[in-house]
């Protein structure tokens, strides 16, 4: 029996460093949401976590680290989130609907929870030039899946692909983020219809 099948209380060592990486990500979601990443200590999401420091270094190096890895795990949720939605439309050859689907699922996964907003669309925002090129390298992630949706179903983006999507990733972030910001939010439904009409106008039909 290897050190990662023994088992303590019921449960291996690998469920419960999961679990232990698991009450990290959360806490430090709430926790950076509420504060703000700028001015919480490590000791906070340690102390939010119900867990060491010790516990905390045998998962991230730094608090940094969390803020990646929590950011993923939102971003990660959500495109698992798009991709089962658009899988599953009856009319998947339906370019609007399948944009409606798609962008309806992301704005839904992403305010799931009120503290996932206020973490990938401003708490992660110019916090180092690390944070910056791992935000772009997600949102390269994120052109591709929409480029590739739209050739499956028969659709051609207008001018540079890489430009066109970010164009549309940055529209979603861009009124996500308004969205977020606003005492009185209007229903998802009418965000999605404005992001839809306006993905609409930067395809062409093959």
């Amino acid at each position: 029996m290897t050190t990662a099948d023994r088992r303590y209380g019921g449960r291996t060592v690998v469920a419960r460093k999961a679990e232990r990486r698991q009450r990290f990500l959360e806490a430090a979601t709430r926790i950076f949401a509420e504060r703000g990443y700028a001015t919480c200590s490590l000791a906070e999401v340690c102390a939010a976590a119900g867990l060491s420091k010790r516990q905390f270094y045998e998962e991230f190096e730094t608090r940094e680290d969390v803020l990646v890895a929590a950011y993923d795990r939102i971003q990660d949720d959500a495109a698992q989130a798009v991709g089962s939605a658009l899988v599953a439309l009856d009319t998947p050859t339906d370019v609007q609907l399948a944009l409606r689907t798609g962008f309806g699922a992301y704005l839904e996964s992403l305010g799931s929870d009120p503290y996932r907003a206020q973490v990938a669309l401003i708490e992660v925002v110019g916090v180092s030039d690390r944070m910056e090129d791992h935000r772009r390298h997600r949102r390269h992630a994120w052109s591709a899946l929409i480029e590739a949706a739209l050739i499956g179903i028969g659709v051609r983006l207008r001018g540079d692909a890489e430009l066109t999507t970010a164009l549309i990733t940055g529209a979603v972030n861009g009124v996500a983020h308004e969205w977020l910001l606003r005492e009185s939010r209007p229903p998802v439904d009418e965000l999605v219809d404005l992001l839809t009409g306006a993905a609409l106008a930067m395809v062409d039909f093959d």
